[in-house]
């Protein structure tokens, strides 16, 4: 079922059009020129992009040097990932059902998998969700090695990939294994360390902005209502407010699990080091996700309706303006069908969850 909803929405969410000129400033013109250059390297793209070399060099490789390639590499990847991300939502304690309504919610999430389908030469975001997954999974599993390799590749993506080192930490405090897998843990950093220090220091690019210039220039949007809304509740439409409507879930789901909290906290924090919202979310949902996966299995489950009403709300609100086949009327369309599927999903599961009170008080009594 999973994999037939993301066949049918990366149909539906289409391919960019890379030769409209409005699109001219975008990061995609870094990425396809750096992938179009492979095995060359092309020494014009500017800093952040000239240092995330895994996604274009593979695109360019392995697609050739035609678009045509280089989205059906992309399109390889995006499944991998589906597929990956719902096994760790087993891992996660999530059973088939609640597994598979979780994954299905994150396909239908323009701002994530939509994005990334549609523009196709953002093939290291999809890397560095793959390789998050992989990270997960090797940090429960005290797999160093895999855990090593993984974060190294993971950092010739994106830089974000590091966030996993206070993470990873946090994790093994919490399970109180920092003595004894600490060691190992700290080994597993080096490889990493050295890919992102000497992609800085092989690679000059000729513009571009430093981490601490990026950081300057975009840290006052946490001074914008706007944009405020755009980070913290606009990327998860329709879902983002159930974790507060099932506030006292949510706080048992994450007890014991607050390396999940903090990875979501320092995805938050790296929007501020970019001048994109939504989608410099896109790593989050591997704690999001199946956060609200769990509280549909917990809380929401066996009600086919609410789960309906849920997945209806999720596909509606993945209808987008540009990041479509057939796109929506207006930005300003798509921002109403967001809102009101946010509002309609945060009421109904609010009076779904007073009934299912005043049932169990009715039993009881």
């Amino acid at each position: 079922m999973t994999l037939i909803a993301a066949a049918l929405m990366i149909f539906l969410y289409g391919k960019i059009d890379y030769t409209d000129p409005k699109l001219e400033k975008w990061d995609l013109v870094a990425y396809r020129a750096m992938a179009l250059a492979a095995p060359g390297f092309d020494h014009d793209v500017s800093r952040p992009f000239a240092y995330r070399i895994l996604g274009p060099y593979l695109a360019g490789l392995i697609g050739g040097h035609r678009d045509t390639g280089i989205y059906l590499v992309n399109l390889a990847f995006s499944i991998t990932l589906i597929i990956l991300a719902y096994r760790l939502m087993l891992v996660f304690g999530l059973r088939p059902p609640a597994a598979c309504i979780a994954m299905i919610l994150y396909i239908f999430n323009k701002h994530f998998f939509g994005f990334t389908t549609w523009n196709y030469f953002h093939l290291d975001d999809v890397l560095l969700n793959i390789f998050l997954i992989i990270l997960f999974w090797s940090m429960m599993r005290r797999r160093w090695v895999i855990f090593a390799v993984a974060l190294a590749l993971a950092t010739l993506a994106k830089e974000v990939a590091l966030i996993m080192i206070p993470v990873a930490l946090l994790a093994l405090a919490e399970e109180r294994a920092l003595e004894r897998e600490g060691p190992a843990y700290l080994r597993a950093l080096v490889p990493a360390a050295a890919c992102f220090v000497l992609l800085r220091l092989f690679i000059r690019p000729p513009v571009g902005p430093t981490l601490p210039e990026a950081f300057a220039q975009n840290w006052t949007k946490i001074t914008s209502l706007d944009r405020l809304f755009r980070i913290l509740l606009n990327p998860f439409v329709p879902i983002s407010l159930v974790p507060l409507v099932f506030i006292d879930k949510t706080v048992s789901l994450l007890r014991g699990r607050l390396h999940m909290l903090l990875f979501y906290l320092l995805v938050l924090g790296t929007t501020l080091f970019g001048s994109n919202n939504e989608r410099l979310l896109n790593p989050a949902f591997i704690v999001v996700y199946p956060l609200i996966g769990l509280i549909v299995q917990e809380s929401i489950l066996p009600s086919t309706s609410a789960v309906t009403l849920i997945l209806i709300a999720g596909f509606l609100s993945s209808f987008h303006w540009l990041v479509a086949r057939y796109p929506l009327p207006s930005r300003e369309t798509g921002a109403v069908l967001s809102v009101g599927t946010m509002i309609i999903v945060t009421l109904a599961l609010t009076l779904f969850r007073m009934m299912r009170r005043k049932e169990k008080a009715g039993a009881r009594a």
